[in-house]
């Protein structure tokens, strides 16, 4: 299921590639994606979820806990999923300290902390540029602002 179909209060976890995924990573990720959100099940309740890649570097996925609630061994099978894909194409999901500034609709440019202070200090990287706001709890707060000004990111403050 797309996140289109999902309420705005849809809990939402967001996994940021390490790299851009290349339109066949991305086409068979979403692949994948799609028959797990179709069969995801928590104590053998079907769950109403639904996922999108932006910038083929951002995985979201959310989940409707208003019909059913995930439970932590649910809520695993999707970073297992994400880890094996991961592993086969090394790409990793789980590295919580990188920056995605989105340059058009399919690409991104993707920093490490590291990187982006290097980004400030040759002025490639202002305090007004787009990022990706990936600190919302529920899908609604993601669709009214995906994007964030970097001077209000974490990043900002930790790299100042």
């Amino acid at each position: 299921m797309s996140l289109q179909h999902l309420s705005p209060n849809s809990r939402v976890w967001f996994f940021i590639s390490n790299r851009p995924l290349t339109s066949e990573e991305a086409n068979a990720l979403s692949g994948q994606l799609h028959g797990f959100v179709g069969q995801w099940q928590a104590h053998g309740k079907d769950l109403s979820a639904g996922f999108g890649i932006f910038w083929n570097a951002l995985v979201v996925v959310a989940v409707d806990e208003s019909i059913e609630m995930p439970t932590g061994c649910s809520i695993d099978k999707v970073f297992k999923l994400l880890q094996e894909f991961g592993s086969q194409n090394h790409l990793d999901f789980f590295n919580r300290l990188l920056l995605l500034v989105p340059t058009n609709e399919h690409s991104c440019i993707i920093y490490t902390q590291q990187a982006a202070k290097e980004a400030v200090d040759s002025a490639q990287l202002l305090p007004d540029t787009m990022v990706a706001n990936v600190l919302h709890q529920k899908l609604g707060g993601f669709n009214a602002h995906p994007t964030q000004y970097f001077n209000e990111h974490w990043m900002f403050n930790a790299i100042g």
